[in-house]
């Protein structure tokens, strides 16, 4: 699997979260407490961008249907039934960040 270069690290930080293409896919980056972590873009329940949600502590609400993630695991915490939002791999490089898709 490719690293692809998908963001500032600096830009992160300042946003704290923020939705990113990395390759075909569509990615969002969350900074939680200094670390980076990327997930799907799109809910899996209903292909919802999540990224017109709402971010907390650990947690991405999905705006559809109310559907909330756990973003480092990617587990349903709370909503309709559906697969486990996808994760991804980051590594930091040269003040970038990197997703592993």
């Amino acid at each position: 699997m490719p690293w692809i270069d998908v963001a500032s690290r600096a830009t992160l930080a300042e946003r704290r979260w923020m939705e990113v293409a990395a390759g075909r896919k569509a990615v969002l980056l969350f900074d939680i407490a200094g670390s980076v972590h990327a997930t799907s873009a799109i809910c899996p329940h209903h292909a919802a961008f999540l990224s017109q949600g709402s971010f907390e502590a650990d947690m991405v609400d999905c705006p559809r249907h109310q559907g909330r993630f756990h973003i480092p695991t990617g587990a349903l915490l709370r909503g309709p039934a559906c697969p486990s939002l996808a994760v991804y791999p980051t590594k930091i490089e040269d003040g970038r960040v990197l997703v592993e898709i």
